[in-house]
């Protein structure tokens, strides 16, 4: 909830800070969480990503993906390897708005003012027990709409329809990147949903269908390990390539002064 004149403020006009030449919102994990059920509550078309170090090592191969997240609304920074790159260029992030610790703020939220949530993505199963599981845990959420992501091209016209039907205020987004963010780019056009969001493997975590890593690993910026620990053929390329990749790319292109693709 709102509670003070700069907090209204923040979420007026938010702080923004560039790297990669990419405009990222500056705020705290609770402002991040009030912003985007505002704007679910005001009906403001909103496309939401947020963007680790394997984002942005995609988007230098895929000028399609990184034009993508210059074009919408609202961008978050996600991870340590983000962190690191914004020192690099003397610069720090509020928070690590990721979406896996802003989501239950939103449902939060979403409860308090009855803002009702769609869910589409993943494995069969995890999207519903998912919601299921925040339902619970927030008396009043109202998860009206939920679907796995594995359906024939021939159903999208019908999914649309569904999530359209359901008067659904928020959108959440799992196929991983960069297929979330192209998908909701390509579909934005046809859906009445107003706030939309890519969210990877959010769904898995919350339906207990793949453990986090413990709170301790987290505070201490080793999450990515504990994932690579957990799935090493699957991640070894995004951590332990991807990783050296990244940080090499932010050298480079802080000695340059240049953005991602100049």
């Amino acid at each position: 909830m709102l509670t003070s004149d700069d907090q209204q403020a923040a979420l007026e006009k938010p702080p923004i800070l560039n790297l990669f030449g990419i405009d990222f919102l500056n705020l705290n994990l609770a402002d991040a969480a009030d912003m985007v059920v505002s704007r679910a509550c005001k009906n403001l078309s909103t496309r939401i990503f947020f963007v680790n170090a394997h984002c942005i090592n995609v988007a230098a191969k895929d000028k399609t993906y990184y034009k993508t997240l210059r074009e919408a609304e609202m961008l978050f920074s996600d991870g340590v390897g983000m962190a690191i790159a914004a020192k690099f260029w003397g610069k720090k992030f509020q928070d690590n708005v990721n979406g896996t610790d802003l989501f239950p703020l939103i449902c939060k939220q979403a409860a308090e003012h009855g803002t009702p949530i769609a869910l589409l993505g993943a494995k069969p199963g995890h999207a519903t027990t998912c919601a299921e599981k925040m339902v619970s845990q927030y008396p009043g959420l109202r998860i009206v709409w939920t679907h796995h992501g594995y359906y024939p091209k021939e159903k999208l016209d019908r999914l649309i329809e569904g999530i359209n039907n359901s008067g659904a205020k928020i959108l959440f987004i799992a196929k991983g990147v960069p297929l979330q963010e192209n998908w909701i780019t390509e579909n934005k056009s046809k859906l009445s949903v107003p706030v939309i969001l890519g969210v990877g493997a959010l769904f898995d975590f919350y339906s207990g269908a793949t453990p986090r890593a413990p709170l301790i690993l987290r505070k201490i910026k080793l999450e990515w390990l504990f994932r690579f620990l957990l799935e090493p053929k699957r991640m070894f390329k995004r951590y332990i390539t991807g990783n050296p990749a990244f940080l090499f790319r932010a050298i480079k292109l802080r000695l340059l002064n240049k953005g991602l693709n100049e």
